[in-house]
């Protein structure tokens, strides 16, 4: 009896569920677009606050329409992500017959893109 050997892209031969490497790298691509919603989102909770004015008159610091924009990439991006996450870690696995916590456990590494960027100060 021999055993096949696996293929190098990670799905096996014989059409059964894909190795680990599939649900990693769909997670972290998905963490690639998913970037742009937390950086709105970040901006809107840290930077957005801290123009205050006091209620001043002539005051020099401007928000403008910024948060206008900030909100609605947030939250547009936002269900962007959520709606790709629900399509990539559950119907498509279960439409595969694929074990869907393997995909979900690696939801987990959604945020690694943003997080990394942050860390190096690129974001």
């Amino acid at each position: 009896m021999t055993v096949a050997p696996a293929r190098a892209s990670g799905v096996r031969r014989n059409g059964g569920a894909p190795g680990v490497w599939a649900p990693v790298l769909a997670n972290l691509l998905l963490g690639v677009l998913a970037v742009a919603p937390l950086w709105c989102l970040q901006w809107l909770l840290v930077v957005y606050p801290a123009v205050d004015c006091g209620g001043g008159v002539g005051c020099d610091k401007e928000a403008g329409g910024d948060a206008l924009g900030a909100a609605i990439g947030a939250l547009v991006g936002g269900v962007i992500v959520l709606g790709l996450l629900l399509v990539v870690d559950v119907l498509m696995p279960r439409q595969e017959r694929w074990p869907v916590h393997h995909w979900l456990g690696a939801a987990v590494l959604i945020p690694l893109p943003y997080v990394a960027g942050q860390a190096m100060g690129l974001l």
